[in-house]
């Protein structure tokens, strides 16, 4: 397996067996608060039964919103943007053989600290990897993920040495120079390493978090792609089961109501 990765298991192995976060966040958190002011004057006008319904929908996405606002760890301009607890998950969809196997990354802790005399964001972290058989191992279990101080112009990955989430402001160059690439060019959101007869290719989203990866060696095709956890993912975390029970509370509740 690459270097870089440092999966237990090799990729060729598989292929032969077969602008910043938290002003997005500031910026999302007040247009949400104007929508909830207008609901709020429409409310007015309901009756008491659909005032609750309504109001338990406006304290959800307020508490919602403002969790994610305030929730990502910053030191001066650097934020790393996967919140304590959230898992992330990438799976394999080349070779068609290995498609059953997947990663994970979960961030155990997010402190200010210091690393190597730096100021630094420490971040520790678990992942995780399931082979193409279905056998699940852990290869960091809440060890060293990264240190970055980015108006230091600092980043250091612990030794995973794996940059599926990178802080922001995205600094792809920075990026490259810690995961040790000497052959690199960055095109829009992507790295490009060619070393000898090898290619990788990282693709970023706007928020840091790796959407694919790409290996080629000769006829050696490699690919995995974000599975859930980042925009691009489908959202089945806690908050999203919460809306969803709030949300059939409400539809049966209104319904009664229409029958009455």
């Amino acid at each position: 397996m690459h270097r870089k990765l440092k999966l237990q298991f090799n990729i060729k192995q598989i292929c032969t067996i077969l602008n910043t976060r938290k002003k997005y966040l500031i910026f999302n958190l007040i247009q949400k608060c104007y929508s909830i002011f207008q609901i709020e004057i429409r409310v007015s006008k309901l009756k008491k039964g659909k005032k609750v319904i309504i109001g338990l929908f406006i304290i959800f996405f307020f508490s919602f919103f403002s969790h994610n606002a305030i929730s990502a760890t910053t030191i001066g301009d650097t934020t790393f943007p996967a919140d304590v607890g959230k898992t992330y998950t990438w799976k394999v969809t080349n070779p068609p053989d290995a498609t059953s196997a997947r990663f994970t990354y979960k961030s155990e802790s997010i402190d200010k600290g210091v690393h190597n005399s730096i100021d630094a964001l420490i971040v520790n972290c678990t992942m995780r990897g399931c082979d193409p058989f279905g056998n699940w191992f852990t290869y960091s279990d809440n060890e060293l993920y990264l240190a970055a101080n980015q108006t230091q112009n600092y980043l250091a990955f612990g030794d995973i040495l794996s940059p599926f989430i990178i802080p922001t402001p995205i600094n792809l160059i920075l990026v490259a120079e810690a995961m040790g690439a000497s052959n690199y060019s960055i095109v829009d959101n992507k790295i490009i390493e060619i070393t000898g007869g090898e290619s990788e290719t990282y693709t970023y989203n706007t928020e840091g978090i790796l959407t694919s990866y790409e290996f080629l060696e000769d006829e050696t095709y490699f690919r995995f792609v974000l599975a859930t956890g980042g925009d691009d993912a489908i959202p089945f975390g806690n908050y999203f089961l919460i809306s969803i029970v709030i949300s059939v509370i409400a539809l049966v509740y209104l319904k009664k109501q229409k029958i009455k």
